[in-house]
């Protein structure tokens, strides 16, 4: 992205901020901003071809909203672009059943897209709109925030690396939930925010870039299953698996009191502008730091 930015970029005056974050925002009322975000679904990266086609379907929505969840909007607004190598109108049908639940869940309109001919791909664009200072990026962290997720983490991971031994984590793989129900309580809280999409480590070190600062994280803090906490390789799919779809974010101190219980602080923000990882005190390198598409 960054090869295709330093071609594409230019300024324009209602562009509040471009690439480089969960979504961009756009001024388009003087009240409000435009919030946009998008993603891409491949058949044989994020899903195969034998994959239920409601979670598909539901899963193509999910981690669009769970972007605008990470800038702390509520979406309003999806286009749909499907790519299909032929039309099974059975797999169409139920793709859509999955996909049209969650918009109905959340009050979504669908406006536009397209379909095309060619290797199976979904792509959809999500939009909301809020003022300005209600909507969080990853920028906005400091020295001494104190680092916290929702929910539980590496459920996903694990289920792609184990399927069939946790319903709850297959579930959490194939149909995770876009943590729209925090924003009311981390709107007022939270500082520097993303989606946990890529594994805790790689996401985390994407808001230690964007705020030029460093983090610590606790292993023993770390939110996981019981299921996932009996795996010899528990650290590894709790911090670099990804697909868990919770939210990180920053927090001063002093509203550690204001967290929901399904909030959990697991380290602290610092000033040394690398993620480092405590495991009973001593630092630890794990093998894979996170997901990348592109890893050459």
């Amino acid at each position: 992205m960054e090869k295709i930015n330093k071609h594409c970029h230019f300024e324009k005056d209602n562009v509040c901020l471009g690439i480089g974050d969960d979504a961009a925002i756009l001024t388009t009322d003087p009240n409000k901003k435009l919030v946009i975000t998008t993603d891409t679904l491949v058949e044989g990266t994020h899903f195969k071809n034998d994959d239920d086609a409601q979670d598909i379907g539901h899963k193509a929505l999910a981690v669009n909203l769970s972007d605008l969840a990470a800038m702390g909007v509520k979406p309003q607004w999806v286009t749909l672009n499907l790519t299909m190598p032929e039309v099974q109108s059975y797999w169409l049908e139920e793709f859509i059943k999955g996909f049209a639940s969650l918009l109905h869940r959340h009050n979504v309109a669908l406006i536009g897209g397209d379909t095309t001919q060619g290797p199976c791909s979904i792509t959809v664009t999500a939009m909301g709109e809020a003022p300005l200072e209600d909507i969080k990026t990853r920028s906005d962290a400091q020295v001494g925030d104190l680092i916290a997720v929702t929910g539980n983490l590496g459920c996903a991971s694990y289920a792609l690396a184990h399927p069939y031994m946790d319903l709850n984590c297959d579930k959490r793989l194939h149909k995770p939930d876009a943590r729209l129900d925090m924003i009311p309580f981390l709107k007022p809280i939270a500082k520097a925010m993303i989606d946990v999409s890529d594994g805790l480590l790689a996401d985390l070190g994407h808001i230690c870039l964007a705020s030029h600062v460093g983090a610590q994280i606790i292993t023993e803090k770390l939110p996981v299953s019981n299921t996932l906490k009996t795996q010899s390789d528990w650290l590894q799919h709790a911090l670099a698996g990804g697909d868990d779809y919770e939210l990180c974010f920053t927090v001063d101190p002093e509203h550690e009191a204001q967290l929901p219980s399904s909030c959990t602080v697991i380290g602290t923000i610092t000033n040394s502008k690398r993620v480092e990882v405590l495991n009973n005190d001593q630092p630890i390198i794990l093998k894979k730091f996170g997901f990348t598409h592109f890893k050459n």
